[in-house]
Parts: structure tokens; sequence; C-alpha cells
């Protein structure tokens, strides 16, 4: 199973994309998303590497995720596979 998060494919999440890439997710344009995927079992972006505000870096998730959250914090977003 993939980790992967789902954002919306708007100008506004580009950083949370740009973030992602550089901590090893691969970024692939689906409809109106951008599937951030990887296959590490977890995977840890900080907010401060992506220069957003506190409310749209709460807003990244509503695209929809594939694992769990382990913590998610205004500053941390760490994802894990889920537990099989």
């Amino acid at each position: 199973m993939t980790l992967a998060l789902y954002v919306l494919d708007v100008p506004e999440f580009e950083p949370v994309v740009r973030t992602a890439e550089a901590a090893g997710m691969t970024a692939r344009r689906t409809g109106d998303y951008v599937e951030l995927s990887t296959a590490e079992d977890e995977i840890v972006l900080h907010r401060d590497e992506t220069v957003i505000r506190t409310a749209l870096w709460h807003a990244s998730l509503t695209g929809g995720l594939d694992g769990r959250i382990v913590r998610f914090t205004s500053d941390t977003l760490h994802l894990a596979k889920e537990s099989a």
C-alpha cells in the first residue's frame, strides 16, 4: 500500500506540493487534485518549509489521504501507512 496525500490543484497549495516533493514524495496530477505519494512507511512535512498561513496548512488535508494521521499540528503533518 502506498502512502498518499491529495491536495487541490490550485496555486495556493503549490508550496505544500513542493515541500512534499522535497521530502521525497512524488507528485502526480489527477483530475482537480495533486496526488502526493511515497513508498515510505512514514513522512513528516513541516509548515515552516511551505511558508503558508496556518489556515491553509490545515486545509491541506481536505482532498483526502491514503494512510493515517500520526500527528497534525499547526507546524507538523506526520503521516503513516495504514497498519495491516
